[in-house]
C-alpha cells in the first residue's frame, strides 16, 4: 500500500512540475474520462467513402483473347460495391475495422481494370453493340451541396471515369488507414509499438498523396461532366493535403505535449509512462520541428490555393485552414520552448501569444466550455466533430505553457515580453521531411493473364453471376441516424 501511494506521488510532482498547476488540476480532473481520447486528436482528415451503382462490363465488351476478363473485371468491381455500401451503414468504429478489408479488394479490382483499358487501347479486348455506352455512376463526397441528403450519382460514360473514382477511392481509404492508425498510437503506452502505427500511418498519407498524384495523368475529356472530386484543382488540393499531414505527424513522433494531453484524458494504464517523462525539445533539434511545421503549412496553403475556384465541401476548406494555422502555430510554439529554456522567457512568452494569435485565440479560453463543446460533440455522435486538425489540442497546450511561464516571469525573470511583430519576421523557413514517390498501380502476374484466356464454364459462372436487386436508379436502404463524416457525404 505505501509503496503504491509513493508511485503515485511520483507521478503527481513529475507531472506537476512538467505543466504547472493549473494543467497539473485539469489533467487529475479529466483522467478518468476515457471517452475523449479518440476525439481529442483530429487528424487526417476525414473523407466519406463513395458509393457506386451496379454495372457490368459483360454487356459493353468482350475479349477474343481474354475471354474471362469483363466476368473477372465485373465480380471484383461487384464485391468493391457491396463492402462500399454496408461500410457507410456501420458505426464509426465498426467502419475502421473494414477498411483493411476495403482496401483488399479494391486493390485487386484494379489490376483488372487498369488490363481492360489497356487491352481495349492494343485490340485485345472489343467495344460491344450494346446500344448504350459503358457509363458508371457514382456518388460523390466532396462536391458542395446544400443538404448532406442531396449528393448526387453522377454517371459519366467511358473507362477513364470508372478508374478516377476507383483511385480516389483507394487514396481515402489510405487516409482513413492513417487516421485509424494515428488515433491508436496515441492511445498506445509502449514506445515501439507507437512508433510503428505513426510511421505507418505516415506511410498511408504518402501512399495517398502518390495515389492522388498520380490520378492527376489520367487523361480528361475536354468539357466533360466530371464532378469537383475529379477536378485537377481537387485532386492536386489533396495530394498537397496529405502530404501536410504527412508531413505534421512527424512533428507529432517526436513532440511530447500532445501525449500527456492523451494521458490526461485516458485510460489508467497510461500513468506507467509518468515514470520517464519526455524531455521538450531544444536548441537544433527544436529549429528543425519548427521548420518542418512550417513545411506542413505551406503544404496546406497550397491545397488552399488550389481550391479557390473549385465548390467542394466546406468542411474540407476549413480543415485546411485550420491545418495551416495549427502547422505555423506549432512551429512558434517549438521556437518558444527554446527561447524559455535558454532563459529568455520574456522571448518565449511573444512566441507563444503569436502562436495563439495565429490560431485566432487573442482571449483566454475557458476550459470548462471546451470540455462541454468537446463532450457534446461526442456525446452526439456529430461526425463534424474533429475537423478542427487538431486545434483544440494546440490551444490547451499554448494555455498551459503560457500560464506557468507567466507565473515564472511574474516571480522569477521580470523578462519584458518580446512584440509579435518582431518574432513574426524571425519565423524560419520549411524543411521537407518526406519525399513523395512515384506510385505504381498494381497490375497482374503471368498466371493471373493466362488464366483469363480460359473459358471453362464462363457461361455458367455468366449465369450465376447476378448483379444485385438493384440498378443505377436504385434507392439505397438509408444509413443509421448519424451524420456522415462530411456534409457532402452520401446518406
Amino acid at each position: 500500500m505505501s509503496s503504491s501511494r509513493g508511485r503515485e506521488r511520483t507521478e503527481t510532482r513529475q507531472l506537476h512540475n512538467y505543466f504547472g498547476k493549473r494543467v497539473f488540476i485539469t489533467i487529475i480532473g479529466e483522467y478518468l474520462n476515457t471517452s475523449i481520447l479518440d476525439n481529442i486528436f483530429t487528424m487526417p482528415y476525414p473523407f466519406t467513402l463513395p458509393t457506386t451503382s451496379a454495372i457490368s462490363f459483360i454487356t459493353n465488351f468482350n475479349s477474343p483473347v481474354f475471354p474471362s476478363l469483363p466476368l473477372v473485371a465485373s465480380e471484383h468491381r461487384g464485391t468493391v460495391r457491396n463492402l462500399l455500401k454496408s461500410y457507410k451503414r456501420l458505426s464509426p468504429s465498426q467502419q475502421a475495422t473494414q477498411l483493411p478489408q476495403l482496401l483488399t479488394a479494391l486493390t485487386t479490382y484494379l489490376p483488372n481494370l487498369l488490363f481492360l483499358q489497356s487491352s481495349l487501347h492494343s485490340g485485345d479486348v472489343l467495344p460491344s453493340d450494346s446500344p448504350k455506352p459503358f457509363t458508371p455512376s457514382w456518388r460523390t463526397n466532396l462536391s458542395n451541396t446544400t443538404f448532406p441528403s442531396a449528393a448526387k450519382r453522377i454517371s459519366h460514360p467511358g473507362l477513364d471515369y470508372e478508374l478516377a473514382f476507383t483511385l480516389s477511392t483507394l487514396a481515402y481509404i489510405h487516409t482513413l488507414l492513417a487516421r485509424s492508425q494515428f488515433h491508436e498510437a496515441l492511445s498506445n503506452i509502449f514506445p515501439e509499438k507507437k512508433q510503428t502505427l505513426l510511421n505507418n500511418a505516415i506511410q498511408n498519407l504518402l501512399t495517398a498523396s502518390g495515389i492522388f498524384t498520380y490520378t492527376l495523368t489520367l487523361p480528361q475529356v475536354p468539357g466533360s461532366a466530371f464532378p469537383v472530386d475529379l477536378c485537377p484543382a481537387t485532386i492536386s488540393a489533396l495530394a498537397s493535403l496529405s502530404l501536410a499531414d504527412a508531413t505534421l505527424l512527424a512533428v507529432v513522433k517526436q513532440d511530447p505535449y500532445p501525449n500527456y494531453l492523451a494521458l490526461s484524458s485516458g485510460k489508467k494504464e497510461g500513468s506507467g509512462y509518468l515514470y520517464a517523462p519526455p524531455t521538450a525539445p531544444t536548441g537544433v533539434k527544436a529549429l528543425l520541428l519548427s521548420r518542418i511545421c512550417i513545411a506542413a503549412s505551406v503544404h496546406a496553403e497550397k491545397a488552399l490555393g488550389s481550391l479557390v475556384t473549385a465548390d467542394v465541401v466546406p468542411e474540407l476548406r476549413k480543415y485546411l485552414e485550420s491545418l495551416q494555422k495549427v502547422a505555423r502555430a506549432k512551429a512558434c510554439r517549438f521556437l518558444a520552448i527554446d527561447a524559455e529554456a535558454s532563459g529568455r522567457v520574456g522571448e518565449g512568452i511573444g512566441w507563444i501569444i503569436l502562436a495563439r494569435n495565429i490560431l485566432g485565440e487573442k482571449g483566454k479560453m475557458k476550459r470548462e466550455f471546451l470540455e462541454r463543446r468537446e463532450a457534446r460533440g461526442i456525446e452526439k455522435a456529430d461526425s463534424t466533430w474533429g475537423l478542427d486538425a487538431g486545434r483544440l489540442e494546440e490551444v490547451r497546450v499554448l494555455e498551459g505553457l503560457e500560464e506557468k511561464w507567466r507565473r515564472s516571469n511574474d516571480a522569477v525573470f521580470f523578462q519584458a515580453i518580446e512584440a509579435e511583430v518582431g518574432l513574426a519576421a524571425r519565423i524560419p523557413s520549411g524543411r521537407e521531411v518526406h519525399s513523395v514517390k512515384s506510385w505504381e498501380p498494381p497490375t497482374l502476374d503471368a498466371g493471373q493473364k493466362k488464366g483469363l484466356r480460359r473459358e471453362d464454364g464462363l457461361a455458367e459462372r455468366m449465369e450465376a453471376l447476378g448483379w444485385g436487386s438493384g440498378s443505377e436508379e436504385e434507392e439505397e436502404r438509408p444509413a443509421p441516424s448519424r451524420r456522415a463524416n462530411t456534409e457532402g457525404g452520401y446518406y
